[in-house]
């Protein structure tokens, strides 16, 4: 008689630790109201139980499918630190927000804000689909910043030639540090 081969539900501590962090720290910054017992439920037998860990994961999974700016997506992981990714979304999310508010309360922004003609042009369909390519398009900036940053830390770039944010804040205020411009162009100013 032939056995079979049981299922692994095991993840290594590495990668479980770097799910968890993920989780706590997407929690410490949003709330998401009953959801939270359930998933710190599950991040409680993760953590004790090794074995099944793909299981509890996938509840988790499943639960943050249904929360916007999920900290969790598919594909290839960032390989920036947990802490900035976080700071990102959450900055970006409360960008989109806040900016596509005019949007949502005047017929006037719907008509004159237009997709860029890449995106095939013409006006946003819905509130959602402005505030998604706003909130993209933030999160692509910030990360350009943060890894100039990293580039002028290395000595890869000049702080004089990129913005640059090296994830510090200022209460909610991201600290981007911008080349002076007004030295290019020899300090002259409009009159």
């Amino acid at each position: 008689m032939e056995m079979k081969n049981m299922a692994d539900y095991s993840m290594d501590d590495q990668k479980w630790s770097r799910n968890e962090t993920k989780v706590l720290l997407y929690l410490e910054n949003n709330d998401v109201g009953d959801m939270q017992t359930v998933i710190e439920w599950n991040l409680n037998q993760g953590r004790n139980d090794p074995e099944n860990r793909k299981r509890f994961w996938n509840n988790i999974t499943n639960l943050f499918a249904m929360l916007p700016n999920s900290p969790i997506s598919r594909g290839r992981e960032s390989d920036l630190p947990e802490e900035i990714q976080q700071t990102i979304q959450t900055l970006s999310a409360e960008y989109a927000v806040n900016f596509a508010a005019p949007f949502a309360t005047d017929p006037l922004y719907g008509e004159i804000v237009r997709k860029h003609g890449k995106s095939g042009g013409g006006v946003y369909d819905t509130l959602e689909d402005y505030e998604a390519t706003l909130l993209k398009s933030m999160k692509s900036r910030l990360t350009g910043y943060y890894r100039n940053s990293l580039k002028v830390t290395s000595g890869e770039k000049s702080a004089d030639e990129v913005i640059q944010w090296d994830g510090s804040m200022n209460g909610h205020i991201p600290v981007i540090i911008a080349p002076d411009v007004s030295a290019e162009s020899g300090g002259d100013e409009e009159e």
